[in-house]
This record gives structure tokens, sequence and C-alpha cells, in this order.
């Protein structure tokens, strides 16, 4: 097999992680860049060579591997600081925003992580970056963090953060939309007592959609069942919503009381299905499932998901141009709410008027 497909992939990925690692800092170790991007030994020295000879690394020997970029003097840099979390949120999020700065001239993506419950906001060094987009590290930001990220002499965006009358700009999903858009499905297709499944910690954008889909279901006449599966920060969210889901079925002797189940994040749905089919039912023949996600999330599921679905490309697209237009001085800040669209699948059926109960 030729190996130079293969250089030419590895290089472009080197070539977009280089811009990482500022000039004379030490780039991954040969053993690091093996696991990290899952190449074999031949390939990735041819692919340093290259690179050496375009001047974008140096290679000490008994020493390491250093940066030499200098490149992208006109591109704006922007830090993206997202939670260190298994959210597919944020992994998809993050992708779409490599995949945007790769597509669009001008812009360079630099990227750190942060610990859930542990760093704080203004933890972040933005030295040396055009500007920022922030997933914040917990669910309440502090007065004094919202101050600090006001005084920076850089744009900042935060994501899925109501930012109230502080002049710092966020991107939001319409999460409370989203809800009511779920609960109305359900309600078009004939489910009149609907669980609805708490099972990651509350934050914020949770509540609010626990909130809207409540408000809504008791408006149509909906019978809603509140199942909160207590769970807390860094625990798994798929077995918390088994044994939340578990616990009421055992405490009802097995019987649901529901047609219809509303999960407020989709991770958690293989728990909830897992213990529906222990008791015995059947989905979505015997009960409906759906969900808060991504588009990415339940597309194989068994059965596939119908869910209310974040647009994160929309998303993304609005942090961009909103920093572009900061940057070119054309608004001081701006805050955008995307709405969310519904994805329908197989986990969702209609009932006829004798099944609604």
């Amino acid at each position: 097999m030729k190996l130079e497909p293969q250089i030419e992939e590895l290089y472009r990925m080197l070539d977009r992680e280089l811009d990482n690692f500022p000039s004379g800092t030490k780039f991954y170790s040969v053993r690091k860049l093996m696991d990290k991007f899952k190449c074999h030994r031949g390939v990735l020295d041819r692919t340093l060579e290259r690179l050496e000879a375009d001047r974008l690394i140096e290679r000490v020997p008994q020493v390491g591997i250093f940066s030499s970029v200098t490149r992208r003097p006109n591109a704006y840099k922007v830090l993206l600081a997202v939670l260190d979390w298994p959210s597919e949120v944020t992994l998809e999020w993050n992708r779409m925003a490599g995949v945007y700065t790769e597509t669009h001239h001008g812009w360079q993506l630099c990227k750190t992580m942060l610990v859930p419950d542990s760093d704080t906001i203004a933890s972040l060094n933005t030295d040396g970056f055009d500007a920022a987009i922030i997933r914040t590290p917990r669910a309440d930001i502090s007065t004094d963090e919202m101050k600090w990220l006001a005084s920076l002499s850089i744009p900042v965006v935060l994501l899925n953060a109501d930012t109230g009358s502080f002049p710092v700009s966020n991107v939001r999903s319409a999460d409370a939309g989203g809800a009511i858009l779920a609960c109305h499905h359900l309600y078009q297709c004939g489910h009149r007592q609907i669980a609805i499944v708490q099972s990651e910690p509350h934050s914020l954008p949770t509540d609010k959609q626990a909130v809207s889909f409540d408000y809504l279901s008791k408006l149509l006449g909906i019978r809603l069942i509140k199942i909160d599966c207590m769970t807390a920060s860094g625990e798994y969210a798929q077995y918390k919503a088994y044994l939340g889901m578990k616990q009421y079925l055992e405490e009802h002797d097995g019987a649901a009381g529901f047609t219809a189940v509303y999960a407020i994040t989709a991770e958690g749905v293989p728990g909830i299905m897992t213990a529906l089919r222990e008791f015995g039912y059947e989905l979505p023949r015997d009960i409906s499932i759906m969900a808060h996600s991504t588009e990415q999330i339940g597309k194989f599921y068994h059965p596939a998901l119908t869910a209310v679905c974040a647009d994160l490309s929309a998303e993304v697209e609005a942090a961009f141009t909103g920093i572009a237009a900061i940057l070119k001085k054309k608004i001081a800040n701006f805050k955008a709410e995307i709405p969310m669209k519904l994805i329908e699948r197989d986990s969702v059926r209609t009932l006829t008027p004798n099944e609604r109960i």
C-alpha cells in the first residue's frame, strides 16, 4: 500500500496541531504522536522529515521535537476553552469549530481544557490571543468572573451561558424552546402521561428545559412524572439513568404509568432503555422515548432516537461571525440564541385514541 496518502493526511493534521505550539516550545514526543494520531512509525518519520524540511519543526536528538511555527500573522488567533468531560455536545462543537477555521480564511484555533467544578474561568491565560470562546466549567458564573471577562481586552464568547446585562457575548441553544418542541411533539403523537428523566447534573440549561416542559404539559393537560436520577458532576449518566428508572419501576411494582419518556439529555437514554426492557417493555410499542440531543447522538440506538437537537453548526457560525464583527469594530458584543430542531426517527410511536391513558 502506498504511504503517500497517509503521509499527506498526517502532515495536514500535524500542521494544524502545531498552531497550538508557539515557536520554540516543545512538541509531542514520537511515542505521543503515534498514540494520539494512530500512525505507524514509518509514516510518522517521513511526515516529520517533511515538516522539518518546511521549517515547521526542529528535531533535536535525545531532546525532542520543537515547534518553529511563526506563520499566519494575519489570522485571528482564537482560544477555544472547553470542558474536560466526555460530552457529545462538547466533542461535536470542537469538531465543527475546527472544520470552520479550516474552511474559512483568517482563523487560527487553539484549544485548552477546563476541569469541571474545579478550574475557574479566570484561570485561563488569554495572552497572545485575539479572541476566546469558552464553555464554562460550572453551571453558575460568579459576578467576579463576569467582571473579569468584561475587563479583558479581547472579545470573549461564552457558550450556553446567560451573561445577563454584562457586556460579554454569548451563544446558546434555545433549550427552553427545545423542551417545548419535544412536549408538543409527544402530545401530537397522542401521549398524555409522560415521564421526564433528569440524568445529568442540574444546571441552568437543563433546569430551564424541565421548567419549560412542565409548563407546557400543564397547559396541554399532560400528567408529568418526574424522575430525578440525582446525578452529580463526574458520575456516569447512563448508569444513573438506569438506576433512576429501575428504582421508579420497582417502587411502582413494574407499572410505568406513562406512555412516553423525555430525557433531558440523550447520553442517559441507553440506561433508560435497559431498565424498561428489564421490566418487559418493548420500545416503542409500549413506551416511546425522545430526548434533548445533538444530531449525532442516537442515530445508532435501537430504536433510533427521535430528538430535539441543538443546531451546533449554526452556533459555531454565530460565534465566529460575531467575533469577526467585534474585531472589525462593527459591534461591541452580541448575544445569540439558536433555535433547536426536531429530528424524527423510530423511538416515538403515534398512539390511537384508544391507547391514550
